[in-house]
C-alpha cells in the first residue's frame, strides 16, 4: 500500500518543504483513532486548526478514503494576529555569535551567514561550499566575499561576506582537510551544513540554533526571520538606498521591504527633531 509520503508527493503533487511539514504532524496521529469524528476534532482544536494541520489532515483523510464520512472544523475566521518583530541591538548580536562560535564552529558560522547575508531560514541550507565566489575573493581577501544563495522562486541573488568569516571557513577546511585550498573548494558542490552521510541540513536546525542559543546566551528567544529584520534595518541606517535593501534580501517588491525597515519612536523623534532644527 502507498504510504502517506509517497501519496503526497506522486498523488498530489505537493513541495518538499510541504511533505515535510505535513509529515512532522502526521507522526502525531494515532491512525486507530482516525475514523472518528471525535478525535479528529480534537486533535485540530489542540494544534489551535491552523492551516497546515488542516492541510495535513485533509489529505489524511483523502488517502485514507475517508473523506467522504468524515470532515474538518471550519477554517478560522478573522485577520490573523501579527508577531511583533523585536528590536535586537549590535551588542546582542555580536555576544550571541561569538557564544555561538564557542560552542561550534557550525553552529556560529550558521548564525554568521545568515545575519551578514540577511538570509530566510530555509535558504541557508542550499548553501554549498562553492556558492562563495572563492577564486573572485582570493584576489583581494580584504574584501567582502559575494555568496550566491537560492531565494523563492529557485531565484538566486547576491549576498556579501565579510573577511574574516571568509578566513574562518577557509581554516576550517583547511584544518579539516589538510590539502583543503582555494581552488578546491572553488570546485566543491557539497553543501556547507551537510551531515556526515552529505545530506542537506533541515531549515528547523537553523530555527532551533537561533532561537535556542538567543535563550540561554542573552536570556530572550530571537527568531531567525528577527535577524533579517536587523539586517535590512541596519543596511538602511548605513544609508543603503531602499531598492538596494529590496535586492539584498530577494523581495519582489518595495512594500514587502519596507515592513522590514522599523524605526523606534524615539529614534523617529529624533529624525524629526533634527530635520525641524535644520
Amino acid at each position: 500500500m502507498m504510504d502517506f509520503g509517497l501519496y503526497l508527493s506522486k498523488t498530489r503533487g505537493l513541495e518538499d518543504k510541504t511533505i515535510e511539514l505535513y509529515l512532522r504532524w502526521f507522526r502525531l496521529i494515532d491512525l486507530a483513532s482516525l475514523p472518528h469524528q471525535e478525535y479528529i476534532d480534537a486533535f485540530l482544536q489542540a494544534h489551535n486548526n491552523n492551516s497546515v494541520v488542516r492541510g495535513m489532515m485533509l489529505n489524511l483523510l483523502r488517502f485514507k478514503g475517508l473523506h467522504k464520512t468524515l470532515d474538518i472544523p471550519p477554517a478560522p475566521t478573522g485577520t490573523p494576529k501579527k508577531r511583533i518583530v523585536r528590536s535586537i541591538s549590535k551588542q546582542e548580536i555580536d555576544k550571541l555569535k561569538d557564544c555561538l562560535y564557542a560552542e561550534s564552529f557550525i553552529k556560529g558560522l550558521i548564525f554568521d551567514l545568515m545575519y551578514q547575508g540577511a538570509l530566510r531560514r530555509d535558504e541557508l541550507p542550499n548553501v554549498r561550499i562553492n556558492s562563495f565566489q572563492w577564486n573572485e575573493w582570493k584576489e583581494n581577501p580584504t574584501k567582502l566575499c559575494k555568496l550566491i544563495v537560492l531565494g523563492k522562486g529557485d531565484k538566486e541573488r547576491v549576498v556579501l561576506i565579510n573577511p574574516e568569516t571568509m578566513q574562518k571557513i577557509l581554516n576550517y577546511y583547511a584544518e579539516k582537510y589538510p590539502d583543503a585550498s582555494v581552488n578546491s573548494l572553488a570546485n566543491s558542490s557539497q553543501f556547507i551544513f551537510a551531515d556526515r552521510q552529505k545530506n542537506q541540513m533541515s531549515d528547523m536546525i537553523v530555527y532551533y540554533i537561533v532561537k535556542r542559543g538567543s535563550k540561554k546566551y542573552l536570556g530572550r528567544d530571537i527568531r531567525p526571520h528577527e535577524l533579517r529584520h536587523h539586517r535590512a534595518t541596519e543596511l538602511e541606517r548605513l544609508g543603503v538606498p531602499i531598492r538596494d535593501i529590496k535586492n539584498y534580501l530577494g523581495h519582489s517588491n518595495l512594500a514587502t521591504t519596507e515592513i522590514y525597515l522599523h524605526k523606534s519612536e524615539s529614534e523617529s523623534l529624533e529624525v524629526i527633531q533634527e530635520k525641524l532644527q535644520n
